[in-house]
């Protein structure tokens, strides 16, 4: 009764809902009536065309085969050894003929009648004088063919003897059942023989068609309807059934309607005009109806269960939403909080919450006005850094609407020069940031100094009138912090004036980008302009001979070509980015050269360079070791008050830690030795994986040839460095190289010669097989078994390593890159790239761009 007076309440909203359902479900339902009327209508004659367009392209089939037929029976007809062995039984006495020339008539018909295509049983070449038949199985007299391989009541002996006086080319007989008889078997086969003879020729050719073989080939097999073919008199050529004859055919008027129907049955005629035969099919009028009716009873029953679920479904949410929304609107008119009977959780959220937000929206509204840009520039930079400093510091920043710019310093720590434990990096950069936290507030008051990361710091400097002041406090820093260069590097790099704090995420992205402009330089310095570095990579040419040379030893031609391309590197002014990103390259192509040579490769030792002089700790370093071990890294109160009363000299700044003797050279110092971890960890800790330093304390001996030589590469900064770097590494690779020469596999060498320089080419394994006088086969096998991957997984693999490389290092299309390294086309280099890296080419480029270190460390 309840539900009955809430439906009738027409101004209720479960009314409303009801009713629209109701309304879409009547729309639904004449929409559904319409279409199966019409549905029901046009079924019919769509199954009528469908009939008549499937016995049209029957007869396209069979008529194009005929003439298919036809030109193979002429061609046989017209063949030399055909009229060559005619000739012969025509001239020559039968003891001087030569029966071994039927074997060459044999050969060619044997051609003929075993072509699957032309679906014969048989195909037959009936000399008339001898009254001899050459057919598929060899040759034969006639009488023994018809009256004994061959029987057929309608085709005797004496129906193809007649054959011979009749005045047309071509005869397409009517089927007819040939008792075929082998010597091991004997079937009854239907059969449609095609003869062709010229007038007054001494030989027949006939070609037995296997009836049902054409049906079920150009009509399609298991067809339930009959299927005929008439002559142009009226008479059968052939029919699949006994079922329907000639005289149950009725008339097609008017001409070309194509469909008649006769009793319970539509019969469909296609008329060949060239060869005037006639295709018939008959089909029950029965089956139609019952595919209309079933189809009709189908949509029928679907739509009365759409239609019921739709009423239950309209019924049942539209007094789920009612229901809820009468006890909130109850609870606010009453004040009553009561708790609304819903399964729906928002229902229960909004009357939850909707005193509250009525209370709280003016404070929560002002809050999140002043909170907005501290949480979107936090964000952000939590997303790139991991950010150790509370939010509250940045408050200050988030409310500031003044014009400022951002001084990003990046800290660039040399491995392996400070090899006390209590002078970490993260101590070290806590003191560099009390120094120029002390300049800038020297120089300018309103400026802020904030900690991102161990190797990177961030001075907020408000206002956009005082560049003179900023240059001030930027060139008393540079001088101070080259003094200790020998341990460190800084980069300064100096954004330009943004408006109101809005615009912070902007102003750092800006100067992370302008920090990655660092020139190869052993000093500090200072980047106050964006510049574009001018893209620069081996060429293809450069990378294979770089490569031979490494495969070979060749310690002169690989120095020679790196200094080459550092000269190069040199006269572009390319960045110490682009310096490391060539050299990782050339140490992977290097470490993949001396991969093959087992131990020596993984875990050789390296050799130092003859008549160098270990370099002693700095002062610095001495005086670090004697700093309190337990000292946190935020300093004391003490340290805070000597920081604030520095004028310019970051020795008394920094008295204990990274105050050096102002002599560095800018060089390596010594590397650490030893299992014991020297980089932050307690001492006598072993190094763990993610230590601080990388891996930097780890001993060499443990190292493979491609870590060991990372470590080093991370302490090169100048284009002379790089060089050295070159032909250490070089050194020993050639070292390597010539000791596992004797024990190298000569076939796995070509190979992976031939794939790491002409991977870019159209290379196979066939081409590589030929050159190696092996099978395709053995050498796939044998490449899997001594490499672990296939031939195409190697020569994927090279492509999708250089093609990394050319990503990250140049500004080419990925098309371009995509023909660059092999791949023809770029949907195929696409799908493989992500396939082996899991991201498409854009979005590896994008993250490399984004996510790539600083400096190019």
């Amino acid at each position: 009764m309840r539900l009955k007076r809430v439906l009738l309440n027409r101004h209720s909203l479960v009314y409303k809902l009801f009713f629209s359902f109701l309304g879409i479900l009547l729309l639904f339902s004449v929409f559904n009536g319409v279409s199966v009327y019409f549905f029901n209508k046009s079924m019919q004659n769509e199954i009528i065309q469908y009939n008549r367009l499937m016995l049209k392209n029957t007869a396209e089939r069979y008529e194009t085969h005929y003439e298919r037929i036809k030109t193979m029976l002429f061609d046989l007809y017209s063949n030399e050894t055909v009229v060559a062995f005619n000739r012969q039984l025509l001239t020559k006495a039968e003891p001087d003929i030569d029966y071994w020339k039927a074997s060459e008539v044999l050969k060619t018909v044997r051609a003929q009648a075993y072509n699957p295509m032309f679906y014969l049983n048989n195909l037959l070449v009936y000399y008339d004088s001898h009254s001899l038949i050459v057919e598929k199985e060899g040759s034969v007299s006639a009488p023994m063919l018809f009256e004994r391989f061959y029987r057929s009541a309608d085709y005797p002996l004496a129906y193809w003897k007649e054959q011979f006086a009749r005045s047309g080319n071509y005869v397409l007989h009517p089927q007819s059942s040939f008792n075929v008889t082998t010597l091991n078997s004997s079937v009854d086969v239907g059969l449609i023989p095609f003869s062709f003879r010229m007038p007054g020729s001494n030989y027949l050719v006939v070609a037995l068609l296997d009836a049902r073989a054409l049906q079920e080939a150009f009509y399609g097999p298991g067809d339930s309807r009959e299927f005929m073919i008439l002559r142009e008199d009226g008479s059968l050529l052939y029919r699949s059934s006994s079922a329907f004859g000639a005289g149950d055919i009725p008339s097609f008027e008017p001409e070309g309607a194509g469909y008649a129907k006769a009793g319970d049955t539509y019969f469909f005629a296609e008329k060949d005009p060239l060869t005037r035969l006639t295709y018939v099919t008959a089909l029950p009028y029965a089956n139609i109806t019952a595919k209309v009716r079933n189809a009709s009873l189908t949509l029928l029953l679907i739509f009365a269960a759409a239609l019921l679920l739709g009423i239950a479904a309209s019924l049942f949410f539209s007094r789920r939403i009612h229901r809820p929304v009468k006890q909130m609107l109850s609870s606010i008119v009453s004040r009553d909080p009561v708790r609304p009977k819903s399964a729906i959780r928002e229902f229960d959220l909004i009357h939850q919450n909707l005193h509250e937000l009525m209370q709280e929206k003016e404070a929560v509204q002002k809050e999140l006005l002043g909170k907005k840009s501290l949480l979107t520039s936090f964000g952000y930079i939590n997303k790139l850094k991991a950010i150790t400093s509370d939010i509250n510091d940045w408050q200050d920043i988030a409310e500031m609407d003044d014009p400022f710019r951002l001084v990003l310093a990046q800290l660039h720590f040399k491995e392996g020069t400070v090899p006390e434990s209590h002078s970490r990096p993260d101590r070290i950069a806590y003191y560099i940031r009390e120094y120029i936290n002390v300049v800038m507030t020297e120089h300018l008051p309103q400026s802020h100094t904030f900690q991102i990361d161990t190797n990177q710091i961030l001075t907020l400097v408000k206002g956009g009138d005082e560049p003179e002041k900023l240059g001030e406090a930027l060139e008393k820093l540079k001088p101070i912090l080259d003094r200790d260069k020998a341990y460190f590097l800084v980069t300064l790099a100096v954004g330009s004036v943004h408006q109101g704090s809005g615009q912070f995420n902007a102003a750092y992205r800006q100067a992370q980008e302008m920090a990655q402009q660092a020139r190869p330089l052993d000093e500090c310095q200072i980047i106050r302009s964006h510049r574009v570095s001018p893209p620069y990579a081996p060429t293809a040419a450069q990378e294979q001979e770089l490569f031979r040379h490494i495969q070979a030893g060749n310690l002169a031609h690989c120095v020679s070509l790196t200094d080459r391309i550092v000269e190069q590197m040199e006269k572009k002014d390319a960045g110490l980015a682009q310096y490391r990103q060539i050299a990782e390259s050339i140490l992977l192509r290097a470490a993949r050269a001396v991969e093959p040579y087992g131990r020596a490769a993984a875990a050789g030792v390296a050799q130092p360079d003859s008549g160098a002089e270990p370099r002693q700790a700095s002062p610095a370093a001495e005086a670090s070791a004697r700093h309190p071990a337990d000292t946190p890294p935020d300093g004391g109160a003490g340290e805070r008050a000597a920081a604030a009363g520095v004028s310019g000299n970051i020795r008394r700044t920094l008295p204990r830690n990274i105050a050096g003797n102002g002599e560095g050279t800018g060089g390596a110092g010594p590397a650490v030795s030893g299992a014991t971890c020297v980089c932050g960890g307690d001492p006598g800790t072993p190094c763990e994986a993610a230590c601080v330093c990388g891996g930097a304390c780890c001993p060499e001996e443990a190292l493979s040839f491609q870590e060991r030589h990372q470590r080093r590469l991370r302490t090169c900064y100048t284009p002379g460095q790089f060089r050295r770097f070159y032909a250490q590494m070089f050194k020993e690779a050639a070292g390597i190289i010539a000791a596992g020469k004797e024990e190298r596999d000569s076939v796995i060498e070509f190979v992976m010669n031939e794939l790491e320089n002409k991977f870019a080419d159209d290379i196979s394994l066939d081409l590589l097989a030929d050159r190696l006088n092996l099978s395709a086969a053995y050498l796939s096998v044998y490449i899997k078994e001594k490499t672990g991957a296939n031939f195409s997984e190697q020569l994927n693999a090279i492509r999708i390593r250089r093609a990394k490389e050319l990503l990250g290092d140049t500004g080419l299309s990925v098309q371009e890159i995509s023909a660059r390294i092999g791949y023809r086309n770029v949907t195929s280099f696409n799908r493989m790239f992500k396939k082996m890296t899991g991201l498409p080419p854009g979005e590896y480029r994008k993250r490399q761009v984004i996510g790539g270190e600083l400096g190019g460390l």
